[in-house]
């Protein structure tokens, strides 16, 4: 049965839509802002989430 969930993507913190079970899921999909595949337990499709404002704080690096 498919089912949805929103998140961030755990590399650039992007907010994102992860819809498992569906047609056209993948085991590593591809997070759409920075092009990195990101690792999923089920076979799962990523699409950005633009329905409202990025809920997650930006990533700070620390400067060396």
């Amino acid at each position: 049965m498919p089912s949805a969930w929103f998140g961030p993507c755990p590399h650039c913190n992007a907010a994102l839509s992860f819809l498992e079970g569906i047609t056209g899921s993948r085991m590593n999909p591809i997070c759409p802002r920075c092009r990195v595949a990101i690792t999923v337990e089920r076979a799962t499709f990523v699409q950005a989430d633009r329905s409202r404002r990025t809920p997650y704080a930006k990533v700070r690096r620390a400067l060396d």
